[in-house]
């Protein structure tokens, strides 16, 4: 994987500026590849792409970038993997093109020179990528279906920036940078901020599965979509008998896997000892040929901890296992690094482990295989099963209490909820103002999606309005996706919180450390096919996951795999009473006052977790907030 960056002063004319401003987009994504660095600029100067490399296939001068092709029409920057790009170089070849080196990037050009924006429908694999038509003065970016790797843009209708992380963009001086208020609202709701949007008001995300195309005759960049899951969804649901489709899965999956093990250096795996890394390490362990090596990062505090479970899986299907048990004081000095990697603000706390994770791979491989996507693929999270019975139970009270509660639960002010909160936490009055405030956003109305905001909240919108001055959900009032409830749960966490969080916290955590993360689950065609399965094969009667589970157990014991579902978040609520969390309250009442927030809430919410612990995760997204202002915009 590498790190992209490039700009186009499409009305704005020559600037040595611009030259300057490149270089230093491209040195904030060193980080991303610090193998190889590049760029280049047309005669004009008004158009200028970067490149940082991190050297996984064709390790030779052939893999630098920037690309240009033959005639010198087209220019390319390219992040990711092209797992199939063999066998598109062997078609191109049949047309006349012709490739000096061993890698993906040359083929990614050419598949663009022979069929324009619809090559990407003929690629398997991650990617964000740019092309720079001379001739026509036209400049196209594009993101991989799922949004495994990141793009930025910005455009003030004279100059256009864009880049793989936002730290590149914030290096043209063109722009200053701005809040979104409704994106800051959407991290204390949610935790992260779902695209197009961004921290900055004039910066976007290019969505999953979209491209973007900028030309001289065009007033504004002109965004079109290439692939959604929703057109495999419309196709119906597959026929057939649950063995008939777990060996289908299990063929899609083979295939998947060992496209991700195309590499020209060492390849590991993260394995959590849950059943989706477990299959991945089983079903590559039993298909390579060679011993895999696997890592796991575990926790002291038993609770959180599955490294023994994964010890267990690794010992049995037969890799090289490597652990590291993380206490509260190796993580201090990690926290305040946050930041710097995250560059907005970003509250998924498992950001910490997977870095660390990811440095302890790093001392051994290059490339590393995440299982993410099993949940949202397969109705992992329980919410899947207990909303419904929730939405259920709810819409059988009688509609005329629910519109008195809903009425008295919202006419008490968020304040006044905080103090009581904070007044009775040692008593468990917080969790009591917590529902009081769940109840006036759910009633009268009692709608699946609202059922499902609130579940997924961690501060209600009202809270959010008197903590930052004003904010409405942005999912409240969308359409409902196709199928049921849970299906459509399952959509909304593919389109939003995969995306936006999952993929996030590992392509940052990864890049930060010079490793790069795939994803196999995450093949667009397995993606297709588990988003096509009868909702009984993917939910099942054991939290979910029915036919991965069917799989897994012809590779690795029941007794391995049947157990509780664990999370790989932070014990944060066991560790604000120590240095972890002094750190964090140090660090809020330093800078939320000067990030504008409402210190009355702040500190009522300090004060719970000091009583009660049972808001740690707030304190956290506070501690992120602030330590992302201080980084960013002090």
């Amino acid at each position: 994987m590498c790190g992209i960056t490039g700009f186009w002063a499409i009305r704005s004319g020559r600037s040595e500026r611009l030259r300057q401003e490149l270089d230093r987009a491209v040195q904030t994504l060193d980080h991303r590849g610090p193998d190889d660095s590049g760029s280049w600029i047309d005669e004009s100067g008004v158009v200028g792409l970067g490149h940082t490399r991190l050297a996984i296939l064709d390790l030779s001068q052939h893999g630098h970038q920037p690309v240009v092709s033959d005639d010198g029409r087209y220019v390319l920057v390219f992040n990711g993997e092209v797992y199939n790009f063999r066998g598109i170089r062997d078609e191109l070849e049949t047309k006349g093109y012709c490739f000096q080196g061993s890698g993906d990037s040359e083929v990614v050009l050419a598949a663009f020179q022979a069929w324009g924006t619809v090559c990407v429908q003929h690629f398997i694999g991650m990617f964000a990528f740019a092309v720079w038509d001379q001739q026509d003065k036209r400049l196209t970016l594009f993101r991989d279906r799922i949004g495994i790797k990141p793009l930025y843009y910005g455009w003030d209708g004279k100059v256009f920036w864009f880049g793989s992380e936002l730290k590149a963009l914030r290096a043209f001086g063109h722009w200053s940078p701005e809040i979104d208020q409704q994106a800051m609202g959407e991290f204390f709701q949610y935790a992260y901020i779902s695209a197009p949007r961004t921290i900055y008001t004039n910066v976007h995300k290019l969505l999953p599965g979209h491209y973007l195309e900028l030309s001289r005759n065009q007033p504004e960049p002109k965004i079109g979509q290439y692939w959604s899951v929703l057109d495999a969804v419309k196709r119906g649901h597959l026929e057939g008998s649950e063995d008939d489709l777990a060996d289908q899965l299990e063929s899609l999956m083979v295939d998947a896997f060992q496209y991700r093990m195309v590499s020209d250096v060492p390849v590991g795996v993260f394995l959590s000892g849950g059943v989706d890394s477990s299959l991945v390490a089983a079903l590559l362990q039993a298909h390579s040929g060679k011993t895999l090596h696997t890592y796991t990062l575990g926790f002291r505090e038993k609770a959180f901890d599955e490294s023994g479970w994964a010890k267990k899986v690794a010992e049995y299907i037969g890799t090289r296992h490597t652990e590291y048990i993380l206490s509260q004081d190796d993580a201090v000095p990690v926290l305040s690094d946050l930041a710097e990697i995250y560059d907005e603000p970003f509250g998924d706390s498992s950001a910490l482990p997977t870095l660390l994770v990811s440095r302890l791979a790093r001392e051994d491989v290059k490339v590393a295989l995440s299982a993410d996507g099993g949940d949202e693929l397969f109705g992992g999270y329980a919410y899947y099963q207990n909303l419904p019975l929730h939405l259920h139970r709810l819409g059988a009270l009688p509609i005329s209490l629910r519109r008195v509660v809903g009425r008295v639960s919202s006419m008490a002010p968020a304040s006044a909820l905080a103090r009581l909160a904070n007044s009775g936490a040692h008593l468990g009055v917080d969790k009591l103002a917590r529902r009081a405030m769940q109840l006036g956003e759910l009633f009268p109305d009692c709608m699946p999606s609202r059922l499902f905001s609130v579940s997924q909240s961690y501060w209600f919108p009202r809270e959010i309005k008197s903590l930052i001055g004003g904010y409405t959900d942005p999912y409240l009032d969308d359409q409902p996706y196709p199928g049921s409830f849970e299906e459509q749960m399952m959509l909304w966490d593919i389109y939003h919180y995969h995306p936006d969080d999952i993929l996030v916290k590992m392509d940052r955590a990864s890049m930060a450390t010079g490793l790069e993360g795939r994803e196999p689950l995450l093949d667009h065609q397995l993606v297709e096919f588990a988003y096509r399965l009868p909702l009984r094969y993917r939910l099942g009667d054991l939290g979910g996951k029915h036919l991965l589970r069917k799989i897994l157990y012809k590779y690795v014991p029941r007794n391995l795999i049947d157990r509780p579902k664990q999370g790989f978040a932070l014990p944060v609520n066991r560790w604000l009473q120590g240095a972890f969390g002094k750190m964090m309250r140090d660090e809020i009442l330093q800078v939320c006052e000067l990030a504008g927030l409402n210190m009355h809430l702040v500190r009522c919410e300090l004060q719970i977790s000091m009583k009660s612990k049972k808001n740690s995760v707030r304190v956290w997204l506070l501690y992120i907030y602030a330590s992302w202002f201080r980084r960013w915009m002090t």
